[in-house]
């Protein structure tokens, strides 16, 4: 059956007779186990209070029928998250129907057959849907590397969880409920202009939009509004490739254990700080999501009555955006296999303020040869005096991105940024201090041991008190005074231990370590064993040690 014009329509009714498409450009699958669990309980307690249940709203455009099929295909426009939700959801029902007939009755009506399904994603993922759905078996969970395909996964897992202890009367009772008591209200819209416009109109009434989807939204607004759509497919098309790239972001910050905080808005903000040039009137380093948001939509309200100009501004945002976002995504693949790239990401780890600045170095191919002094600015800026300096690095971002700025001319300007921050002498007096907690030290001492650590055995690492936090023997009889818990926690007194063998040396005195230190891979506690077990190891020997290690630093961290 046709969908109306502008109507609430039943699932059951928009499935009849009817096949969708996802396309290429429209927002991966990304509804979490949180979204799933609220669709299920809110189904269960419709069904218990008898009540009709509204999912939202839904937006189509009718395209031509396929081949000889009869039934009518639409483009999904909006809330393709639900209804790929409800399709899996029905799915997992449906297979466990015993009645044979009327489980294939139930398949062909709402599902459709095997490579024919009544829902059907565009490009790889209408593949993996497929095979979820009729050859499970066959998929390899660690195989899967697209986060949108590990939601589908998910999704199937959770409600073959959810329906495993429903009798046949309470699947029949969920399939019927989700047929002819979940309600949509369906608008059916003959162009994609108008589409847009309907899709604009209902994020501007409040329903929650991810900010890469409202920014897509809202170009999209001004292209069919003001340019007579002639950059839609182009906005279509560079944001299809910016979705991918955060979903492969995701995927390869969850396999390397870094940017841990890393989200939509992230890679948003990150372009902003380092696209000053495009937002000359209102760029601030320190806007946040919403607020740059409402900067791109007031440029493109200024622009709207100069149709060649905001061409023009579209044009090279989204062009900017798309080649950003794809290099913070390959930048993050290359960390995987490139040696240069596996201490500074993701052993010491750069601080995400860094990162339009590295992401715009990374475009121009300058990264490489500048990395020793970016990371000799995270240990001493950010690490250990632990300051989050912003506007100089986002000026910089913004400078390395709209001027040719060479590999020399950068590097001043980061030596000037770090002396104004901490300068040697700084460093050095930071060096002296208690700094047995602070985020730097474990990848100094990991780099003072110059042992070749994997990453498995560096995240064991912990930093170990020679000297213990809360020893059990007369700290005085090694030549500490009162100022005790001061030197016990100056770098001296550190070294790095795996977490096992730390815990069984526990607050015993150095000498009673040595059988403890000489199990550990790493060297330099080895060496330092051999050291103790000489005797007479004391306070004199933390402070000689001390002043190597910083001597060390110095050279290693240092600004030229």
């Amino acid at each position: 059956m046709s969908i109306t014009k502008s109507q609430t329509e039943k699932i059951g009714s928009i499935f009849n007779g009817n096949r969708f498409i996802i396309p290429t450009y429209q927002r991966k699958y990304s509804w979490t186990d949180t979204e799933r669990k609220a669709l299920w309980q809110d189904i269960e307690e419709s069904l218990n209070d008898k009540m009709n249940h509204f999912v939202g709203t839904l937006s189509f455009k009718e395209n031509k029928s396929i081949g000889l099929s009869t039934d009518t295909v639409y483009e999904i426009i909006d809330g393709q998250q639900r209804i790929t939700t409800i399709f899996i959801l029905l799915k997992v029902l449906i297979d466990k129907l015993e009645n044979e007939d009327v489980r294939n009755s139930q398949l062909a009506a709402f599902i459709g057959s095997h490579n024919n399904l009544k829902l059907h994603p565009l490009g790889s993922d209408g593949d993996f849907l497929n095979q979820l759905l009729f050859e499970s078996e066959t998929i390899d969970v660690e195989t899967i590397d697209k986060r949108s395909q590990k939601y589908m996964f998910s999704a199937k897992k959770l409600f073959k969880a959810f329906s495993n202890t429903l009798s046949q009367t309470e699947v029949e009772e969920r399939i019927i409920f989700i047929r002819d008591n979940i309600e949509v209200l369906v608008f059916n819209v003959d162009s994609q202009a108008q589409a847009v416009k309907m899709f604009s109109i209902i994020n501007d009434r409040g329903l929650p939009l991810r900010i890469l989807d409202k920014t897509k939204s809202i170009l999209m607004l001004y292209s069919t509004l003001h340019l007579k759509e002639k950059l839609n497919n182009d906005i279509n098309d560079r944001f299809e490739k910016i979705f991918d790239a955060y979903d492969d972001l995701l995927v390869n910050r969850d396999k390397l254990g870094i940017l841990g905080r890393l989200e939509e808005n992230t890679i948003f903000t990150h372009h902003y700080y380092s696209s000053r040039k495009l937002f000359a009137a209102t760029w601030n380093n320190r806007d946040g999501a919403d607020t740059i948001f409402d900067n791109l939509k007031l440029k493109c309200e200024e622009l709207k009555e100069t149709p060649d100009d905001l061409k023009l501004f579209i044009e090279e945002y989204i062009e900017d955006f798309e080649k950003f976002a794809v290099s913070y995504s390959t930048l993050i693949q290359d960390v995987a296999v490139k040696d240069i790239y596996q201490k500074p990401f993701r052993y010491l780890e750069f601080t995400a303020t860094l990162y339009p600045l590295i992401v715009r170095l990374y475009m121009q191919g300058k990264l490489d040869e500048l990395l020793p002094i970016l990371e000799t600015i995270e240990v001493r800026i950010y690490k250990l005096r632990g300051t989050n300096p912003v506007a100089d690095i986002y000026w910089l971002s913004s400078q390395v991105s709209e001027f040719d700025l060479t590999k020399e001319d950068i590097k001043n300007h980061l030596i000037t940024f770090s002396e104004k921050f901490v300068n040697n002498h700084v460093f050095k007096t930071y060096l002296e201090g208690p700094i047995a907690s602070n985020g730097a030290v474990k990848h100094i001492l990991s780099e003072y041991s110059k042992d070749t650590h994997d990453i498995e055995t560096y995240k064991d690492y912990q930093v170990e008190h020679i000297f213990s936090k809360d020893p059990n023997y007369d700290t005085t009889a090694y030549g500490f005074g009162d100022d005790y818990y001061y030197e016990k926690n100056r770098l001296g007194n550190l070294s790095l231990l795996e977490k096992g063998l730390n815990i069984g040396v526990s607050n015993l005195p150095p000498i009673n370590k040595v059988d403890g230190y000489l199990q550990s891979s790493n060297q330099e506690i080895r060496n330092l064993a051999g050291e103790i077990q000489r005797g007479h190891f004391d306070k004199t020997n933390v402070d000689t040690r001390r002043d190597a290690i910083i001597d060390f630093c110095i050279t290693r961290f240092n600004l030229d």
